[in-house]
């Protein structure tokens, strides 16, 4: 097999892997949702309550927690501050919405201790790159007339960017660890098994790194 063939052909399984992983991530919360997203918080508080004990718990007084009809995903908005929720998660009582809510007033933690990792505009260009590579790709290839050194070029792009989303989701991780030990110490996710406990807040991780799929026009087309 010619060396330079099988150097393109690494670099764009790489590519693939890079581009499917939000896919990936996305399937995983979907079937998590299936299987558990039903379940109702036994404590019977919402998202918003949620996030509002969990900012209480930790001290932050100063983070309102609002509702949200336009917002694309839920976020934390360091510049008011104030974490937005869209409509469901903000009165939902499932056990699903008071992860997602808790994830983010853990990530309002994170901003009390000077943990920042600039979430809310690395999201925002994760949705801009998940609804503009489709259209890169092709555009790419046909610019390029095929030639190896453009699909490998691509696919370096995609990488790094893979890359440095999974250094971002380290932040996530650790808002949502803060979120449920505040939780945990407020008695909300008594009553409830680990696994349904486990399943929600690995939902609610899963959904930041699902982002560059789960809000673009490719999913709309194909889910």
């Amino acid at each position: 097999m010619n060396p330079e063939f099988k150097l393109l052909l690494l670099f764009c399984l790489a590519g693939i892997f890079a581009l499917g992983l939000p896919w990936l991530a996305w399937r995983r919360v979907k079937s998590l949702e299936k299987k558990y997203g039903r379940i109702l918080l036994v404590r019977g508080v919402t998202g918003a309550q949620a996030a509002r004990i969990v900012l209480l718990r930790g001290e932050v007084s100063q983070v309102d927690v609002d509702e949200s009809d336009i917002a694309i995903t839920d976020f934390y908005s360091a510049f008011e501050p104030a974490i937005k929720l869209s409509s469901g998660v903000y009165s939902g009582k499932r056990l699903f919405d008071v992860a997602r809510a808790a994830r983010l007033a853990g990530h309002a933690l994170q901003h009390r201790d000077r943990k920042l990792g600039g979430l809310a505009s690395w999201d925002s260009f994760m949705i801009f790159w998940g609804n503009a590579w489709p259209i890169l790709l092709p555009l790419t290839v046909i610019v390029s007339k095929g030639r190896p050194w453009a699909l490998i070029s691509f696919a370096l792009v995609a990488g790094a960017i893979a890359i440095i989303h999974l250094l971002k989701h380290t932040h996530v991780q650790d808002a949502a660890r803060r979120g449920r030990r505040e939780l945990d110490g407020a008695k909300l996710l008594d009553g409830h098994p680990e696994k349904e406990v486990e399943a929600a807040f690995l939902a609610a991780r899963l959904d930041h790194m699902a982002l560059p799929y789960s809000k673009t026009w490719l999913r709309l087309l194909f889910s």
